[in-house]
């Protein structure tokens, strides 16, 4: 597969990390979640879950991030991590669990809307202030520039590893989380499922 080397060493540049993911909340962008089909010439294609294609153009300055699974022991007070939780019996419950890289410590900080699941819920990326278990779950206390969140993980949550990918990561028949730019035009970042791996948030 061949793709324009000019835009993938934009890409793969020491700063990968996007201007609009650290300076507004994820969730006032685009979200499109499928399979990689295509990638050329700084054009990928998506087919999502509901069967159509998107043809999406990457942003000269887009990021790629990949994400790898691992399991609840990654998940360390002072490591800073995002979770998708809805509320549940009174508390919030843990859907999925990244644990960031150090490098990207700060992306998207807050806590904010999401759009996982039809149901409401939630995006909070924040530092892992403490951790405590309860039986089988882990109950971390996250802090943020803005406020503090305490949010129950379960054993059913799927926990995985954030970091930058290389370009050769967009591979055809890979799963992706695609971030738009809030005017739709590009892609502002791609999220790439390691193989076998499926981008949980």
């Amino acid at each position: 597969m061949l793709m324009c080397r000019t835009l993938w060493v934009s890409i793969a540049a020491a700063t990968v990390l996007v201007g609009v993911l650290l300076s507004a909340p994820a969730f006032a962008q685009a979200h499109i979640r499928g399979t990689l089909t295509a990638a050329k010439d700084g054009t990928i294609s998506v087919q999502t879950a509901k069967g159509g294609t998107e043809s999406i153009k990457l942003a000269n300055d887009a990021s790629l991030f990949l994400v790898t699974t691992v399991d609840m022991s990654a998940i360390q007070a002072g490591k800073f991590v995002g979770i998708t939780s809805v509320e549940q019996d009174g508390k919030r419950v843990a859907r999925e669990v990244h644990v960031f890289d150090e490098s990207l410590r700060g992306l998207a900080e807050g806590h904010y809307p999401w759009d996982l699941e039809s149901k409401p819920n939630m995006m909070t990326n924040a530092n892992i202030a403490k951790i405590e278990e309860v039986g089988t779950d882990r109950v971390v206390r996250l802090n943020y520039a803005r406020g503090e969140q305490t949010i129950t993980i379960p054993m059913s949550a799927t926990v995985v590893a954030f970091d930058k990918a290389p370009a050769d990561q967009l591979a055809v028949g890979r799963k992706v989380f695609v971030v738009m730019k809030k005017d739709g035009s590009e892609a502002a970042a791609v999220v790439i499922g390691a193989e076998g791996v499926k981008p949980p948030m």
